[in-house]
């Protein structure tokens, strides 16, 4: 579980930003939008989902993208050659922030036990990485990194609670300045930081171009009986009128390219097509209707059903995943493939799921602000500041009572995060 995630000096944000995941104090949907966090003084309670809103180009994606980034820095750094860049970049308008490190922390919760994790680093080296354990509800630094500028190498500091013996200082010789001691030490069979590995490896989603997804997780999970029968009464939750899906299994030829593929696009490429997939088995889905009057079984392609409904059947396996194995997913503009009423849907079985699950999505669709779908603290704007650095903040900075009017507040600009238009005189010569 996901408590809170900050980032520092990445792309468009300059000082840190938190996102938090616990719940305060509010009393609104407890028992259906928080759960408790597992804790031995369970105190804590953790958001099912959080939202963010703002205007283009405030930051939401720069976010999204920084646990995007540490996400794939803590799974794959331990591939990296010596002399390997990391691909990031810094808050660019200050010559000090052009200059300094990035900052990623995360607070996570795996099998009771509270886990901080946070790294600093630049393009070429790993300047400091930390990882603190509660496991007796007490702080226990299990190692802590740091660049030494003056020695040009590093210094390490081991807890006696981290198991490896002399093994941990031998890791660390292995380890490149461009990759992470955790990511080195996992790889090693160091079991004691593998959960926390394991936590991004196989909890941990973020989609950051979630239009692109295709749809061939679900079809793979429509092959088993009773997963198909799972994803279509997930689809008819959202009154698609769908009574079936149907799985064929054909042999490829170029002729099953999609009908809206350009002609132009369809030649240029049909023979690597060919080259690549002809002759093999494709599956192809069929979407079953029914007939009006004789309830007759009807078979619907997949490029006969409307774009909301291909990209909820795309949506419906991963999001089942999900749920079913509590993971965090993370996703950067919900609503770009999928209409509003979908997005509430999504958000609404996820709640009512009551499992640990967690959502964090970025929407400009204010319509789930007029809902009760989400709490007080659910809910967080980002905007840019004076120096044009990105601000995250929530909405119980400006202590809202239970019944505002919250979508029409946000329109009007009572909590910021939305865009300020110049008057343009569009006749002008």
């Amino acid at each position: 579980m996901l408590v809170e995630f900050s980032v520092t000096n990445f792309r468009s944000i300059f000082q840190r930003q938190t996102l938090t995941m616990a719940a305060s104090a509010y009393d609104e949907l407890q028992d259906l939008n928080t759960f408790e966090a597992g804790l031995p003084d369970a105190s804590l309670r953790l958001l099912r989902s959080s939202v963010l809103y703002g205007p283009n180009a405030s930051g939401k994606s720069t976010l999204i993208l920084g646990l995007a980034f540490l996400d794939q820095l803590i799974l794959q750094s331990h591939r990296n050659q010596a002399g390997d860049l990391l691909d990031l970049s810094p808050f660019k308008l200050t010559a000090k922030s052009r200059n300094a490190d990035s900052e990623f922390e995360i607070t996570l919760i795996v099998d009771g036990v509270r886990y901080e994790y946070g790294v600093r680093c630049n393009s070429r080296r790993i300047s400091e990485e930390w990882l603190l354990a509660y496991p007796l509800g007490m702080p226990q630094k299990w190692f802590h990194r740091v660049w030494d500028v003056n020695a040009a190498k590093y210094a390490y500091k081991f807890s006696t609670k981290l198991e490896g013996g002399r093994k941990r200082h031998d890791w660390a010789q292995d380890t490149l300045e461009n990759t992470l001691y955790l990511s080195k030490a996992v790889q090693n069979n160091q079991e004691q930081l593998r959960v926390v590995f394991n936590w991004f490896k196989e909890r941990l989603r973020v989609v950051t171009a979630p239009h692109t997804m295709g749809p061939s997780y679900t079809v793979q999970r429509c092959a088993e009986a009773k997963d198909r029968n799972r994803i279509v009464e997930f689809l008819n939750a959202a009154d698609l009128g769908i009574s079936d899906i149907r799985l064929k299994e054909t042999v490829f030829t170029v002729d099953q390219l999609p009908k809206n593929v350009p002609k132009k696009v369809r030649e240029q490429f049909a023979q690597q097509i060919a080259k690549g997939l002809n002759g093999k088995n494709v599956t192809s889905v069929k979407f079953v209707h029914q007939d009006i009057l004789t309830q007759e079984a009807i078979e619907f392609a997949e490029d006969e059903e409307s774009e909301g409904t291909r990209a909820l059947f795309a949506f419906a396996g991963p999001w089942l995943d999900v749920i079913e194995n509590e993971r965090v997913l993370v996703v950067d503009e919900l609503d770009t493939s999928l209409h509003p009423m979908l997005v509430h849907f999504l958000v609404k079985h996820l709640h009512h799921a009551g499992t640990k699950a967690q959502l964090i999505f970025t929407t400009h669709d204010t319509t789930l602000l007029s809902q009760k779908i989400l709490r007080r603290d659910q809910i967080w704007f980002m905007e840019k500041d004076p120096q044009r650095a990105s601000r995250l903040y929530p909405l119980s900075d400006f202590s809202p009572r239970e019944n505002e009017a919250i979508e029409r507040g946000y329109l009007n600009g009572r909590y910021g995060g939305i865009p300020f238009l110049k008057d343009l005189d569009f006749y002008g010569v």
